[in-house]
């Protein structure tokens, strides 16, 4: 019988993104001598996420993101005489150094890959998350990788998934699943892709329509549950 695939997206879904932009934003704005505040720090993320969502639309590139995100908290701040070029690098490399996994996640990958094919899939930028992953100590646990930087396309977009699904040996559509914490990229690209997707959702967030997730989580153990049931169904179909 053919493993379930299980397509696994990497931020907030099983390493902590908040922790890890907290410290990198944080050692940026020390580095350049800006005052660290709660409201700055606050606002960053702010900013940040909406800069990913003009990504996730193609309204921008991955390279002007890191710079825009810096010009805009500059801007607002009124922030003079510091280069939001070298900010985004340095953030980045900040970033890149911190790979904090969210708690469960090791056990939940020790567990499912061994019964499942496991592939990561995430927008993130390619050799921040392949060093993340790595002082995470998850990389281990998949069958492959699939960068949006690497393919040229990102979530939600069906070529992304074209891409991925063309790489993956004896593909099976109808036994693949995506899990991951944003509608927007992870369970609307679900939906593109015509394959399940199930919403990581911890915080108990609201569906606000943008998606539809087949299935909802709010942690590894009802994950770890779903993915079972999911793999005896679609079994059972064959």
């Amino acid at each position: 019988m053919e493993k379930l695939i299980v397509l696994l997206d990497v931020d907030d879904t099983l390493l902590d993104f908040g922790k890890s932009e907290d410290e990198a934003i944080r050692k940026t704005l020390a580095k350049f001598g800006i005052p660290v505040t709660e409201e700055i720090v606050s606002r960053y993320v702010e900013i940040n996420l909406r800069c990913w969502k003009l990504l996730e639309t193609g309204k921008i590139t991955r390279s002007y993101l890191d710079r825009l995100r810096f010009d805009i908290l500059f801007d607002e701040f009124g922030i003079e005489g510091k280069d939001s070029v070298a900010a985004g690098a340095t953030y980045r490399e900040y970033l890149t150094g911190s790979g904090y996994v969210i708690d469960g996640c090791v056990d939940f990958l020790a567990d499912v890959s061994a019964k499942y094919r496991l592939f990561i899939v995430t927008n993130g930028t390619e050799p921040t998350q392949i060093v993340r992953l790595k002082s995470a100590g998850i990389d281990g646990f998949f069958e492959d990788k699939f960068y949006s930087e690497q393919i040229g396309c990102a979530k939600p977009y069906a070529g992304f998934f074209d891409y991925v699904f063309s790489h993956i040996k004896n593909f099976d559509k109808s036994r693949t699943v995506l899990v991951g914490d944003s509608l927007t990229s992870d369970i609307k690209g679900a939906n593109n892709a015509g394959i399940t997707g199930i919403w990581f959702n911890p915080k108990g967030l609201a569906a606000d329509g943008r998606a539809k997730p087949d299935h909802t989580v709010s942690g590894y153990g009802e994950l770890k549950t779903l993915l079972g049931q999911l793999g005896r169904e679609k079994a059972g179909r064959i």
